[in-house]
């Protein structure tokens, strides 16, 4: 029964968004922003000339004409969010916005992860839905950490000035959301994620414009604002008791929330929910999360399968996928490399639609499913000790790769643009050992398999002066030219255009944390021998009567500040500027 279960349940998984009909979204403002096709950005007001040249680069936006960038103040901030932002405040917070076809969704990209510490890309999306954003893709970015709650204060402003409408009370409720989504993670610890989080309010939201819409159309009273409101606090106590919320004071704010935008322009058009069905995707390491148990290959194989060969909803490698990954488990062998291949054809495409996202999620159910079959015989001991299982190996190499983004993200972007070029995801295979040679730094590489050893072993190359990536030969032991992507065509017989947009500049003169450049050691070398040569000519030519010690330097006066004034020239840490710095 149970396995009946998990198999319904992966069917669960896609059936109800790949149904999904493309809505008609007839938002005048951001029509006005597609017919231009335009490109507008906003920096933050206290970026100097080289960080807003930075910024740009970050945003992929360069080719930006002058005449669509604006500049963010406090005063701007305040305008839009009313926090107190004003004059003083320091601004390095930075937005891209582009207009999309109809049915794109919101979709947000964080460019520097490591910098936006409280923030997370799917709570701007709901909260930008909620503002009113329809259709649009948004890239924020900051040179200096800051914790990111005004970000979308020039997204605001951008909408706005290509003459979308935005009501400042849905502007105000699209802010507390924000907070709201921070206060549920904070007082729900590990037992909820946030993308979960997201998911309970998009549902939430949902059906409150369900709710609206089906008054609307009966002869409900929609005036009576008590019946409306018990209406909205039954709708958020039914779906967040899914998800296991149950503190009081939460529930309390959600249901506040809700009422909130149940008074939202957002809220009274059918419009919303495609778009929050199109932008609020669970991420897989949430799904993974939930998933328990295993299916045997036999009822994996005999099981209705999931139709992706529609071209206009799946783009063609989805079905070659799932084509492939029957195969393999019909042969009985691995599936990390076509597990591997789905986040190679995510990076490569960066504007999946979201029927597209919960397919691939589908596909890695079920491989997943089938090989946590291999965790039986762990169990029964015929495995190495303290070998992990399927779920926990996969857990960890997802939530390692996302922790070396936020440690590194410069060796995270190396990483991510090998694995494009050899389709070794570092969600599967293992990317450890860094050294570094001058501008080239090599990596280890090699993959898990199912007995606990490392297997396939090979070494990558990157030159960060030039881009250039390399792979050892195995058989001349030399490193040869690596392509530019990954041929998806001579394994599935499908073409997939490189699309990678790339998250963190790469600098010229970047070195791995500890690397010391050879040159620098060897002028170290030659001045420590310089002096010890002068020290000695030195103390040849001092007459017999004087010592050799060298004088001891007088202190310069003013040296010794007090402790006052000598802080004051230091930087501010990170911490005190996080509550200023928008």
């Amino acid at each position: 029964m149970k396995k009946r279960l998990l198999l319904s349940a992966m069917v669960a998984l896609v059936g109800a968004p790949l149904a999904q009909p493309v809505l008609n979204f007839n938002t005048d403002g951001i029509q006005h922003v597609q017919a231009q096709e335009s490109q507008l950005v906003a920096l933050g007001g206290s970026l100097d000339q080289n960080q807003a040249q930075q910024t740009l680069q970050l945003l992929g936006a360069n080719g930006v004409d002058s005449s669509n960038i604006i500049y963010v103040d406090g005063t701007m901030i305040n305008q839009y969010l009313q926090d107190g932002s004003g004059p003083g405040t320091v601004v390095y917070s930075s937005a891209y916005i582009q207009g999309m076809n109809e049915g794109y969704g919101v979709q947000v990209q964080i460019v520097t992860p490591q910098n936006i510490t409280g923030v997370s890309a799917t709570t701007y999306q709901n909260a930008a839905i909620t503002a009113g954003a329809r259709n649009a893709q948004i890239r924020i970015a900051t040179v200096s950490p800051v914790t990111g709650e005004g970000a979308l204060a020039g997204v605001y402003a951008l909408l706005e000035q290509q003459g979308v409408a935005l009501n400042p009370e849905d502007v105000q409720v699209a802010q507390k959301e924000i907070s709201l989504v921070n206060e549920i993670i904070e007082s729900e610890g590990a037992t909820i994620s946030d993308s979960q989080v997201n998911q309970m309010i998009s549902e939430i939201k949902q059906e409150i414009v369900n709710t609206n819409i089906n008054a609307e159309n009966s002869d409900v009273n929609v005036d009576n604002s008590e019946e409306t409101n018990t209406n909205i606090n039954n709708i958020v106590n039914n779906i967040t008791n899914n998800y296991g919320v149950s503190d009081e004071e939460l529930q309390l704010a959600l249901e506040k929330f809700a009422q909130e935008f149940a008074n939202t322009e957002a809220a009274q058009s059918e419009d919303t929910i495609g778009q929050l069905e199109q932008s609020i995707q669970e991420d897989w390491t949430d799904v993974l999360a939930g998933l328990e148990g295993s299916v045997l290959a036999e009822e994996l194989l005999a099981a209705e399968r999931v139709d992706f060969s529609d071209t206009e909803t799946y783009h063609p490698i989805l079905q070659a996928f799932s084509d492939e990954l029957y195969r393999v488990i019909e042969a009985g062998e691995v599936v990390d490399r076509v597990y591997s291949d789905t986040f190679i054809f995510e990076a490569m495409s960066p504007d999946l639609t979201s029927e597209e996202k919960s397919a691939l999620n589908h596909l890695r159910t079920v491989m997943y499913q089938y090989a946590a079959n291999q965790d039986e015989f762990i169990a029964s001991g015929e495995y190495q000790p303290g070998f992990t299982s399927i779920k926990e190996n996969w857990t960890n190499k997802l939530n390692a790769f996302e922790g070396l983004k936020a440690s590194d993200p410069v060796q995270a972007e190396i990483i991510s643009r090998l694995a494009i070029a050899t389709g070794r995801a570092p969600q599967v295979y293992n990317y450890v050992n860094p050294t570094q040679e001058g501008t080239v730094i090599s990596l280890e590489n090699m993959w898990d398999n199912p007995a606990g050893n490392q297997a396939d072993f090979t070494i990558y190359s990157f030159d960060v002066a030039t881009d250039e990536m390399s792979e050892l030969d195995v058989v001349t032991n030399e490193m040869v030219p690596l392509q530019a992507a990954y041929d998806f065509n001579a394994i599935y017989g499908v073409s997939v255009e490189n699309l990678y947009q790339s998250k963190v500049e790469i600098p010229v003169d970047y070195t791995l944390p500890g690397y010391v450049p050879e040159e620098s050691e060897v002028e170290e070398t030659s001045s420590e021998e310089e002096t010890s040569e002068d020290e000695v000519s030195s103390e040849e030519s001092l007459p017999e009567d004087v010592p050799s010690e060298e004088v001891p330097v007088e202190e310069e006066p003013g040296e010794d500040l007090p402790e006052s004034e000598a802080t004051e020239t230091e930087e501010q840490p990170v911490e005190e500027l996080t509550d200023t710095v928008e």
